[in-house]
């Protein structure tokens, strides 16, 4: 094992140079890039994180796992090098040591490999068993980044637009919030939306710009940005782009469009141009469900039923499945009157009570 541990310090001074100094060396932002990127967890290789089976055969695994994985890190597998890494940074097994860490990660990125560099790029914006440097963290991040990692370019995005451990620049920030947005990355998508409610950021190519500046000059902005997310939604006039209309929808849903909303739930729950997201489906439908649409109580009111994106609540799911059969959808009163068949008594008296409460709520039915 010995032969793939010499040296991890001396590839960290060659690879980052000077960036890897103190943090009095004027490589800490006072306003802190970790305020705006919420997954500063180390992560150990892909296939060492998949569950599988019971808890005892969880127990099972991991000590199979344990010995696989040992051997192969002592093998030169950079993979398992990386999850013995992680074991020492979590405290998992080994007491928790840092240094460890430190050195199995440097041994891994020697080989490329993704994990470790986000891993090492998280030591050192965390400051965990390092001085806190975000200039090294950058230096980590945009490694893994440009192997396509989504979490890292939207990290990376993030130290772009607030200038830390990066010069500051729109252009960059908007870069990699887009490729992570890409891979249909929330948080990413939320940034760029942001920038394009704030005029920071334009559509890709100056015809679209152009249509969205003709569409702003005829209406609201939240109507103009759901017409714009429409029309790329269904490729009337542009290109078809799930993308681009996932977020022109942010833009029109966080100003109040409640069709855009409802809209926006209906691209993550089908997983149109992206992978399905019950969880972010569940957020917008309850947004534009709390504002009166139907179609949106309905939506909610079935995952409620089935507990997909939310917790599984037959209480909730009736009185949301109630009121939108009072606005006339049928299929909603069907579904309410399956749902009452599976409840029990307490449950459905409690059901009525909450029902009651939610017919307070101004707009909640539309008129």
């Amino acid at each position: 094992m010995k032969r793939y541990i010499v040296g991890p310090a001396i590839l960290l001074s060659l690879v980052l140079g000077k960036a890897v100094s103190s943090a009095a060396e004027g490589n800490v932002c006072t306003r802190p890039f970790t305020d705006s990127s919420g997954a500063m967890e180390f992560r150990k290789s892909a296939r060492a994180e998949a569950p599988s089976g019971d808890d005892n055969e969880h127990s099972q695994n991991d000590t199979l796992a344990d010995k696989n994985y040992l051997g192969n890190a002592a093998d030169g597998d950079a993979a398992a090098i990386n999850d013995v890494g992680v074991d020492y940074a979590r405290g998992q097994k080994p007491a928790q040591n840092f240094n460890e860490a430190l050195q199995w990660f440097s041994i891994a990125v020697r080989q490329g490999h993704l994990e470790a560099e986000f891993n090492l790029g998280v030591m050192y914006a965390t400051g965990q068993g390092v001085s806190r440097n975000d200039k090294a963290a950058a230096t980590w991040f945009k490694l893994a980044a440009e192997q396509g990692d989504a979490e890292a370019q939207y990290i990376l995005g993030t130290m772009y637009e607030t200038g830390c451990g990066v010069p500051q620049s729109d252009s960059e920030a908007v870069r990699w919030y887009r490729s992570a947005a890409g891979m249909w990355h929330t948080a990413a998508q939320e940034n760029l939306a942001r920038m394009y409610q704030t005029g920071r950021e334009n559509p890709p190519t100056a015809a679209e710009t152009a249509r969205w500046h003709h569409l702003v000059a005829a209406h609201k902005s939240p109507e103009a940005a759901f017409i714009l997310g429409s029309e790329y939604c269904n490729g009337v006039g542009i290109p078809r782009n799930y993308l681009e209309a996932a977020i022109w929808l942010r833009v029109a849903a966080t100003q109040g469009h409640v069709a855009a909303a409802y809209h926006l739930g209906g691209l993550y729950d089908t997983g149109q141009g992206g992978p399905q997201n019950p969880v972010e489906a569940a957020k917008w439908y309850l947004v534009a469900a709390k504002r009166g649409h139907a179609e949106s109580q309905y939506s909610i009111g079935v995952m409620y039923g089935t507990g997909r994106g939310v917790e599984h609540d037959l209480v909730k799911a009736y009185a949301w499945l109630d009121i939108a059969a009072r606005q006339g959808l049928q299929k909603a009163a069907d579904k309410r009157d399956l749902i009452a068949r599976e409840m029990t008594r307490p449950h459905f008296y409690e059901a009525q009570r909450l029902k009651r409460e939610m017919l307070q709520i101004k707009g909640i039915i539309a008129r």
